[in-house]
C-alpha cells in the first residue's frame, strides 16, 4: 500500500490508522465507547462560574459535563451561551470551548459570526488560487457568513464547493433553531465520530474499512458530501486483520513503547510527564567527537522524532536531547533543519530553541489526548483495562471452531467488560451467539481468550 488509511472497526472500538508512501505507519487515531468524541460538538450550555483572574468561564455542557471558555467579558452567572468544543479534556482538565463556533466540511468551514475569507496555506498562490477567491466572492453573500477554503477544495469543483457551503449553512440554522427552542444545557450538534473525521480531514490514495456497515457509511458520506473520495474507499473481507494485512499490526500494538530503536545502535527513549515531553536520543556508546558525524546521528534520528510526535500525538513543551554539537554553526543549521522537518505536522509546530547542550524545545498544538492518554494506564507502561478489555473482544471475534467463548482476565479487564464496554461485549455476544464467559484471573494486565469445547 503506498499511502492511504486503514480503518479499523470492532465492537467498542473504532482505529484509524494513516500510511505513508513508504507503508509506514505515522498516525494512529482511536475512538472508543468509554471515551466518546466531544470536539466539533456545539451546546447550549449555561454559565456557571465566571473566572475573573482567567478572563474565562466554566461552562455546564449536556450530559453533566462543564467546560472552560476563555474570554468571557461581559458574561454573568446562569447566562445560556452556543458554545462548540475546541479542544477535547485530557489530562484531567475538562473540555476547552469557544463561544465562536466553526461548522466544518470536506472542502470549506463556515464561520457564522465573522465576515472574512481565508484559504489553507497549502492551496498556494497559482491559478487554482485565484479561481477559488473568485469562487468566494460569489458564494459568501449567498451564506451570509465567513468562509474557510480547506486544502481539498483545491481539488473539488466549483459546484461542489458551492454545495457544501450551502448546506453548512443549513446545518447552521438548524443549530439556531434548535437553540431557540430549548433550555441550557443541551447538545445542539453532535461531534462527528472518528469516520467522519478521518474522511473529512485527511488525504491519502485509498481508504480501506473492514467493517461491512461502516464501509457503507462511508460511500454514502462520500456520495453526499465528500465527492473527491469516490473510487477511493475499498472493502477489507479476509479473515487476515486488516491492520496485519497491510504489515502495520506490530507497530500500533508498541504505538506507546517507551524505547524505540532505529538502525546504527540509535534508540529513543520518550517519557511523556505532567508539564511536558522529553525524547533522549541514545547513540549507542559509540565516539564520535566529529561535529559532522554528529550532525549525521542527529539528522537520523530528528526524522524519527519527527515522526513519533505526530504518530503519538504528542502535544504541548517537548524537549529532545540530541547529542552535543559544540559549533554554533553546526547547532543553527541543525535548528533550520528541525523547522523545516515538522512542516509536515497536521498540527502547528513551533520549534523554539537548540541550546548549546543539544536540548531542542519545540511546542505543538494540542486538540485532543495523546495516544499514552487513552491508551496506558496513568503515569505508567501497563495498558489500560479498557485498551486490553477492547483487544480481548477483539481476539473473540477471531475465534473459530466449536465451543463457547471464554475471556480470562485480571479484575480491572473484568469491570470494563462489564461496566463501560458491556454495550460492546453484547454485541460481540450477538455476533458469536455465544454468551462470553468471563473469569477473574490474577494480574494487572493480562488476558487470555479461548473457546470452552466442555
Amino acid at each position: 500500500m503506498s499511502g492511504g488509511i486503514l480503518i479499523e472497526v470492532s465492537p467498542g472500538e473504532t482505529r484509524a490508522a494513516i500510511v505513508d508512501g513508504e507503508g509506514r505507519l505515522v498516525e494512529l487515531l482511536i475512538e472508543r465507547i468509554d471515551r466518546p468524541p466531544l470536539q466539533g460538538g456545539i451546546h447550549l450550555g449555561r454559565v456557571k462560574r465566571i473566572e475573573k483572574s482567567l478572563n474565562g468561564a466554566f461552562v455546564a455542557l449536556a450530559e453533566g459535563r462543564d467546560g472552560f471558555m476563555r474570554r468571557a467579558t461581559g458574561m454573568h452567572e446562569g447566562q445560556s451561551v452556543v458554545v462548540q468544543v475546541r479542544r477535547e479534556p485530557s489530562g484531567g482538565k475538562g473540555p476547552t470551548l469557544t463561544d465562536h463556533p466553526t461548522l466544518v466540511g470536506r472542502y470549506v468551514a463556515l464561520t457564522p459570526d465573522r465576515n472574512e475569507v481565508t484559504y489553507s496555506n497549502r492551496l498556494g498562490n497559482g491559478r487554482r488560487r485565484a479561481q477559488l477567491e473568485t469562487l468566494a466572492k460569489r458564494i459568501q453573500p449567498e451564506v451570509d457568513c465567513g468562509l474557510a477554503l480547506r486544502a481539498a477544495a483545491g481539488f473539488a469543483e466549483d459546484v461542489e464547493i458551492a454545495k457544501e457551503a450551502a448546506v453548512l449553512r443549513e446545518d447552521w440554522q438548524l443549530v439556531k433553531d434548535a437553540a431557540s427552542r430549548h433550555h441550557a444545557p443541551v447538545c445542539l450538534s453532535k461531534p462527528p465520530d472518528l469516520l467522519t473525521r478521518v474522511l473529512r480531514d485527511w488525504d491519502g490514495e485509498q481508504v480501506v474499512i473492514d467493517n461491512p456497515i461502516s464501509f457503507r457509511i462511508a460511500e454514502a458520506l462520500v456520495q453526499e458530501r465528500m465527492w473527491d473520495w469516490r473510487g477511493l474507499l475499498r472493502r477489507h473481507d479476509e479473515r487476515t486483520p486488516l491492520f496485519e494485512a497491510y504489515g502495520v499490526a506490530d507497530e500500533v500494538d508498541g504505538v506507546c513503547d517507551r524505547n524505540v530503536t532505529l538502525p546504527d545502535g540509535l534508540r529513543l527513549t520518550i517519557d511523556p510527564v505532567e508539564a511536558l515531553t522529553v525524547i533522549d536520543i541514545d547513540s549507542g556508546g559509540g565516539r564520535r567527537s566529529a561535529d559532522d558525524a554528529i550532525l549525521r546521528v542527529n539528522r537520523a534520528a530528528l526524522s524519527e522524532v519527527v515522526r513519533q510526535v505526530r504518530l503519538r500525538n504528542l502535544s504541548g513543551l517537548i524537549v529532545v536531547d540530541f547529542l552535543n554539537m559544540r559549533k554554533k554553526s553546526v547547532r543553527n543549521q541543525f535548528l533550520q533543519t528541525a523547522r523545516h522537518a515538522f512542516r509536515d505536522d497536521p498540527m502547528q509546530v513551533d520549534v523554539l530553541s537548540l541550546t548549546v547542550g543539544g536540548l531542542l524545545e519545540l511546542t505543538r498544538r494540542r486538540t485532543s489526548p495523546p495516544l499514552h492518554d487513552i491508551l496506558i494506564e496513568g503515569r505508567g507502561v501497563q495498558p489500560a483495562p479498557a485498551t486490553s478489555a477492547s483487544a480481548a473482544l477483539r481476539d473473540v471475534l477471531r475465534l473459530t471452531g466449536p465451543g463457547s467463548p471464554v475471556i480470562a482476565a485480571s479484575l480491572p479487564i473484568i469491570v470494563a467488560l462489564e461496566g463501560p464496554l458491556a454495550v460492546a461485549r453484547k454485541e460481540v455476544e450477538r455476533r458469536m451467539g455465544q454468551i462470553i464467559e468471563l473469569k477473574v484471573e490474577p494480574g494487572d494486565t493480562s488476558f487470555s481468550v479461548s473457546l470452552n469445547r466442555v
